[in-house]
């Protein structure tokens, strides 16, 4: 193995074990403690010493946390979470979902990471953090409403729309006209990219209806607009949901 894939590897929460590489896959969404219980136990299988973790982790801890034991989310850390919202054309091009019969290009179907472009105009954003992706807009023809999955916020670019196009054009599905038209509409003639990774689809996508009654059970009210910043406890709620079994 090369180097710097080994190096990588080691950013990533592999380590060495038996002649070659292990990681925890901690398939725990909880408290810290929850989530240390399950890598610990995880651990001792390897025969590695635990590793103890404490409620209000800062985002940054939280967030090599998350990704050296994805799909772990640390819920009581204080690692925000967004709601996103995203047109059913655009999750189809960036997550297969809603599904065509179209082919999808490879460079995003193997990607571990990729950009989703707005408006300029920040909404508390701040790097790491989670995001949900709530598809909008559904009709007869296309699926829609639903939160698909969730993803890690990895960095938040803004600038001249040429430029952002340039340095994500691999990463995104916007075309280098789509990007100039959303920045045409700020005032700054700016836009965003916000970089993500670690996608997971959920197995049951949660449907507006659903997710306003969680809201509600917590007492908290949520946008659809545009991207906001929801409760930790909503984020919980609906990623329990999207993977509930019965």
């Amino acid at each position: 193995m090369q180097a710097v894939v080994e190096a990588a590897s080691g950013d990533d929460g592999f380590f060495e074990y038996d002649g070659g590489l292990a990681s925890l896959l901690v398939d725990v969404c909880g408290t810290a403690h929850e989530v240390a219980a399950v890598a610990g136990e995880a651990a001792r299988e390897l025969g590695r010493e635990e590793t103890p973790l404490e409620a209000g982790l800062s985002a940054e801890v939280a967030g090599v946390v998350e990704r050296a034991w994805w799909p772990a989310k640390v819920m009581d850390s204080l690692m925000p979470s967004f709601l996103v919202p995203v047109e059913p054309r655009w999750s189809t091009e960036l997550f297969n979902v809603p599904a065509t019969l179209l082919p999808r290009p490879d460079e995003l179907g193997i990607s571990r990471e990729h950009v989703y472009y707005r408006s300029s105009g920040h909404r508390g954003e701040s790097v790491p953090a989670r995001l949900l992706w709530y598809v909008s807009r559904g009709s007869s023809y296309e699926e829609g409403q639903m939160v698909i999955g969730c993803s890690q916020l990895d960095e938040v670019v803004i600038d001249l729309p040429d430029a952002l196009h340039s340095k994500f054009e691999h990463l995104g599905v916007y075309g280098r006209e789509q990007v100039r038209a959303i920045a045409r509409r700020d005032a700054s003639g700016r836009a965003m990219a916000l970089r993500f990774s670690d996608t997971e689809i959920f197995p049951r996508a949660v449907p507006l209806r659903r997710m306003k009654s969680l809201a509600k059970s917590l007492e908290l009210q949520i946008s659809l607009m545009s991207l906001s910043k929801i409760s930790n406890k909503l984020f919980q709620a609906v990623y329990e949901e999207g993977h509930r079994r019965t």
